[in-house]
């Protein structure tokens, strides 16, 4: 699904404040309180397009660390990103586009809007349909995956990933939060890692955040966060291991 910037009320939001529950505290890192950047209301969510292994209700608060910016290639990333399960507004907001006064980017509400997803790098198509592609077949697919997003920025729920380096994420998650760090070949090499490897089937994507003018926010080189999530974990609502990829060009 794709997170479109939008003039209308709503109950889902990229940028400005989280609204957190009285009894809720503010992630931080080190003393420090991460900066929130997305609430997604799963009603709002689940009226466009149903996701069976998103929790019936509530709402989603994603937090990073814009100061850091983490990769999420090392296990000590761990705390510099968060993602919440909180109840949901009981009303819409109004759309709101300047930045609150502890906002760390602009807020603008969102559209949740339905669209295919495709798996457009060579090695996801290979593995998923045991096929290669030509070149011509690959970027017609490719052309296909982008214009599904009208040249807005690529906020997505769920889905194939917009990659923008390599389509492995899942994998890396599974390696990571297993302790294993993936800045370099030294984790894929570990001897754990191909007793881990299975369990990468499990991780989905939960939001990819593009870089955005609009909220005066980029990640890295024009580049891209996925904040991803196991499923048997997001079904319940635990998304206490929930991890952040960065890709930027």
């Amino acid at each position: 699904m794709h997170l479109v910037h939008s003039i209308a009320a709503s109950r889902s939001y990229l940028g400005g404040e989280p609204r957190l529950p009285q009894d809720v505290e503010w992630p931080q890192k080190d003393g420090k309180p991460l900066d929130f950047i997305a609430r997604l209301s799963i009603s709002e969510i689940r009226t466009a397009q149903p996701i069976d292994w998103l929790p019936s209700s509530g709402a989603l608060l994603f937090f990073y660390s814009i100061e850091h910016q983490p990769w999420g290639f090392d296990p000590r990333n761990r705390g510099e990103f968060a993602v919440l399960h909180v109840p949901d507004l009981p009303e819409a907001l109004p759309c709101a586009i300047q930045r609150e006064p502890s906002a760390s980017i602009h807020s603008r509400n969102v559209d949740v809007r339905s669209i295919a997803t495709y798996p457009t790098s060579y090695e996801r198509v290979a593995q998923l349909q045991n096929f290669q592609l030509s070149d011509n077949e690959h970027e017609a697919l490719s052309d296909m995956a982008e214009a599904q997003f009208r040249g807005e920025p690529k906020h997505q729920v769920a889905g194939y990933p917009a990659c923008v380096q390599g389509d492995h994420m899942e994998l890396e998650c599974q390696l990571v939060t297993n302790g294993l760090y993936c800045g370099d070949e030294k984790g894929y090499r570990d001897p754990r890692s191909k007793e881990l490897e299975a369990g990468a089937t499990n991780w989905r994507l939960l939001l990819q955040f593009d870089s955005d003018d609009k909220l005066g926010v980029m990640w890295g080189d024009c580049g891209t966060l996925y904040f991803w999530v196991e499923e048997h974990r997001s079904r319940v609502g635990d998304f206490s291991n929930a991890w952040v990829i960065q890709q930027c060009g």
